[in-house]
């Protein structure tokens, strides 16, 4: 959603093994320390709140496919260290490098992983909150849905706020104006928040937003 800051032309990326380390954010993140920068593993690790071993496994994978680059060695207490920079500035991946049979599992796998960070942090969140389960009950259109509860089955002002996580999956019927106001505000949170983000320290808080059309229901 934020624009691109780096100005420079994207290198385009046709190497399946490279396009799916570039679209992993756990990669992307190690990549990002080394934009425009030479660094070691250690000190990717320490502003990533990394382990070493796990940088440094990351580091050479991507080194392997050839997103970083190994620029030299400084002798470091009797030892040579590594120092590695990105390769490029900015990549384009096409969807058809991506090691995926069509689109949709493409965008479920992009999806996968983030899904799975969230569902542990929500989890975590959950665990210290009052929240204690599902109420499954008949909504004002007949159908049956499910919303989080605390103990004795009473609900919650928002969902999940008692927690610290919003949470919401739901099925619309909206008029087209409706449809198009509602991704121009998501659009417009995201932008703001993301104008918020903090460049260092680690990761605090997941969002993973989605509003598309159906036409197969």
């Amino acid at each position: 959603m934020t624009p691109p800051a780096s100005g420079s032309a994207p290198e385009r990326v046709d190497d399946p093994a490279a396009a799916k380390l570039l679209t992993d954010p756990t990669y992307r993140s190690v990549l990002g320390a080394f934009l425009g920068r030479e660094r070691s593993a250690s000190e990717a690790a320490l502003e990533l709140r990394l382990g070493l071993d796990a940088t440094l496994y990351r580091i050479r994978r991507l080194h392997r496919v050839g997103l970083l680059e190994l620029v030299g060695e400084r002798a470091r207490a009797g030892r040579a260290v590594k120092r590695y920079r990105a390769r490029h500035q900015a990549w384009f991946v096409p969807f058809e490098a991506l090691p995926y049979a069509d689109l949709e599992e493409t965008f479920l796998e992009l999806h996968v992983a983030h899904a799975r960070r969230l569902a542990r942090a929500a989890a975590r969140a959950l665990v210290r909150a009052p929240w204690a389960g599902y109420r499954i009950e008949r909504d004002a259109e007949g159908r049956l849905s499910m919303y989080g509860v605390r103990g004795d089955g009473s609900g919650f002002g928002r969902a999940g706020g008692d927690a610290g996580v919003t949470d919401a999956m739901l099925d619309l019927r909206l008029a087209p104006e409706d449809a198009r106001r509602l991704n121009a505000e998501i659009a417009a949170l995201i932008e703001r928040y993301a104008a918020l983000h903090q460049r260092v320290g680690p990761v605090n808080r997941l969002l993973l937003v989605a509003s598309v059309p159906v036409d197969d229901a």
